[in-house]
């Protein structure tokens, strides 16, 4: 399954300050908009009241209406929620239109992403991070990657739950791997599938070490170790053992997702 591509990518500045064209006001579906909470490489996210309830509205930007299938994006990314349905994974609503753009409507999370927790301790994190292995290992049980695990893609509900959000770049698992965040990303060719175990090591270094494993820029070399860290407790070694062995391989096996989500989850919160 081929995903249309729309630019700019996930490199692009995240901005929380609304664009000259806003809907702010507007009536889509059952839905007013109230604010612009987010806004990415190729879409804005924006809150609604409706129902009794906020939701996130997910619009392509602007300037990128007009891409052919930028539409399609949307709708896939709609039916493959719909398919999945798990609970580590944004929950999704349907499609409306909202001034003749179709518009994503999907739960609301209220409480911010996983970014305040880089570097804290163990078990401010861990359990989040079982949530975003638990969900990469739904969606490879499925046929399908990811294609952009970041630390900005993983945000909190009101009651805590967990959420891995954005399958815009999410295809088959043998297919090759898409431009993503150049933090997270592979610097060689590899399968979506490798990509999503080579992001998954970096966010999990990102947390035990407060900062990105190869900087902003991402590696340049495949095989490089990413820059030490000082930890001495065991199960943090072994946390950070099992991310530099999958970020030297590029998440090619042996030292892919399983072997990564398996470390993961044999280590103890404290």
């Amino acid at each position: 399954m081929r995903t249309p591509a729309l630019a700019p990518g996930p490199d692009a500045a995240v901005s929380q300050v609304a664009p000259p064209f806003s809907l702010r006001g507007r009536v889509c579906g059952d839905w007013r908009v109230v604010e612009l909470v987010g806004c990415g490489g190729t879409a804005e996210v924006w809150r609604a009241e409706g129902r009794g309830r906020d939701v996130a509205l997910k619009v392509t930007k602007p300037a990128l209406r007009s891409c052919p299938g930028a539409a399609l994006v949307l709708h896939r990314e709609l039916e493959l929620l719909q398919a999945l349905r798990n609970p580590y994974l944004v929950t999704p609503l349907e499609i409306v239109d909202c001034g003749s753009h179709p518009t994503l409507v999907l739960e609301y999370l209220p409480g911010g992403d996983l970014v305040p927790l880089l570097g804290a301790p163990r078990e401010q994190w861990l359990p989040a991070l079982r949530s975003v292995s638990a969900a990469l290992r739904a969606l490879h049980g499925n046929g399908m990657a990811h294609g952009d695990v970041k630390a900005r893609n993983v945000l909190f509900a009101a009651d805590g739950g967990v959420r891995l959000i954005d399958l815009t770049t999410a295809r088959p698992l043998e297919s090759p791997a898409v431009r993503s965040t150049a933090a997270y990303r592979v610097p060689s060719p590899v399968t979506a599938c490798e990509a999503d175990g080579f992001a998954l090591a970096a966010l999990l270094y990102e947390l035990l070490a407060g900062r990105l494993p190869y900087g902003a820029g991402g590696a340049t070399a495949l095989g490089a170790s990413p820059a030490a860290v000082a930890v001495s407790e065991l199960e943090a070694v072994n946390l950070l053992t099992a991310a530099t062995d999958v970020l030297r391989a590029g998440g090619r096996q042996p030292y892919g997702l399983s072997y990564l989500a398996d470390v993961i989850e044999s280590v103890s919160p404290v």
